[in-house]
């Protein structure tokens, strides 16, 4: 934990669901809790492992190239075994694209700010810092809660916004920090960090 005249700083390490259930007791997640003085909480979640699946994510993308370079010299040296090649052209194309999608879509970190009375806002940083926001006006907030949902004969926790107002058509439902399947312990901790601001926005005490 750090501090100074304006900001407080506290870091948490835990693991997520896939972690926790592949059997590793590293953890995988940081969650990073920035408090700017009694109005304002900023909640930083980091795939600890962003890097290493980066890299065998790329690898299994280069496999795929040099495989589908070796096929198309065999093909074209009329290696009996692979005629017909149109349809392995075809599985070498989608495979390939739906590891660079899935390569894309990889989360370096998500960010939950939100401000007494303003607003929340979410923020997601994916592969190449392609960047992505949403913002949710304080007014449009009915409350935060963790849900239970069963999913594949197994009960997970979720952490949802419940929306009122004009976003309520929309959105009535926003899922916070669901990508890196966070433990529980971890969306109990963004829970009551968030809840002690957004009690104040509505008067509770």
């Amino acid at each position: 934990m750090s501090s100074s005249a304006e900001c407080t700083k506290q870091i948490y390490t835990y693991q997520s669901l896939v972690q926790r259930y592949s059997g590793h007791t590293a953890p995988d997640l940081q969650l990073t809790v920035y408090e700017y003085g009694k109005d304002s909480i900023e909640l930083e979640l980091t795939n600890l492992q962003y890097a290493s699946k980066r890299y065998q994510k790329i690898k299994h993308i280069c496999m795929i190239i040099i495989i589908y370079i070796i096929y198309v010299i065999m093909v074209s040296k009329d290696f009996t075994p692979l005629k017909g090649h149109i349809l392995c052209d075809l599985t070498f194309l989608l495979w390939l694209l739906y590891r660079i999608l899935n390569l894309l879509s990889l989360i370096q970190t998500e960010k939950v700010i939100m401000c007494l009375d303003l607003a929340l806002q979410c923020h997601t940083v994916r592969f190449l810092r392609r960047t992505s926001n949403l913002f949710i006006p304080a007014s449009n907030i009915y409350d935060i809660v963790i849900n239970e949902v069963i999913e594949d004969l197994d009960v997970h926790y979720i952490l949802i916004i419940r929306t009122k107002g004009s976003l309520f058509q929309k959105k009535p439902i926003i899922t916070l920090f669901n990508t890196l399947h966070p433990s529980f312990e971890c969306l109990q901790m963004t829970y009551r960090c968030l809840n002690r601001i957004f009690s104040k926005t509505n008067g509770i005490t």
